[in-house]
């Protein structure tokens, strides 16, 4: 028997001599395994537009023409001129005066004709605006004696054109009346 107590001494002493163990914790419940995300899809953004060449812009800056320069279609001569000190040229009666203009590419156009007039008998001076012979827009009847601008939209293409401005309603009564049209300047300006 004294085996056995010996044997039981030696386990209870073994047993008590080892460093005492950690309290051991539960271990936390296994969680479900998270369903994957679906992958969201890559939108793509389009790049920025390239700019524009250089040829592609369009230009608007006005081209004006030299009116000293107009070239008369009527005659009597004396009846049309250019009058330096008023930097305008003068229809003293009916008649067309035309000037060369270089359109520097084809587009849509507006050209601005600057006008005055001598008023006669209640009336203003009206004209016609022509482009190489054509008549663009209808006959214009000026807003006042004084010197405004009159605009016409019309495509023009490339190269030299002839744009002329017709007076169309003269009236003179010696002594009396004398209605007179002046054109004081002309410009083109790209807007298409």
């Amino acid at each position: 028997m004294r085996t056995l107590t010996i044997l039981a001494a030696t386990l209870f002493a073994v047993g008590c001599s080892s460093a005492p163990s950690a309290p051991s914790t539960p271990a936390a419940p296994a969680m479900p395994a998270k369903a994957a995300e679906p992958e969201k899809p890559v939108i793509m953004k389009p790049p920025p537009p390239k700019p524009a060449p250089a040829a592609a812009i369009l230009d608007k800056t006005p081209i004006k023409a030299d009116v000293s320069k107009v070239k008369f279609l009527s005659d009597p001569a004396e009846l049309f001129g250019y009058d330096d000190g008023e930097s305008r040229a003068f229809f003293y009666t009916n008649g067309t005066g035309e000037l060369a203009v270089n359109v520097p590419a084809d587009g849509e156009y507006e050209i601005v004709v600057t006008a005055s007039c001598a008023a006669a008998n209640g009336q203003n001076a009206k004209f016609k605006l022509k482009v190489d012979g054509a008549v663009v827009g209808a006959e214009t009847q000026l807003r006042s004696e004084e010197a405004k601008d009159y605009a016409f939209t019309t495509p023009l293409k490339s190269g030299e054109r002839k744009i002329a401005t017709e007076f169309t309603n003269d009236l003179f009564k010696e002594g009396e009346y004398d209605l007179n049209f002046f054109l004081n300047g002309l410009k083109i300006v790209r807007v298409k």
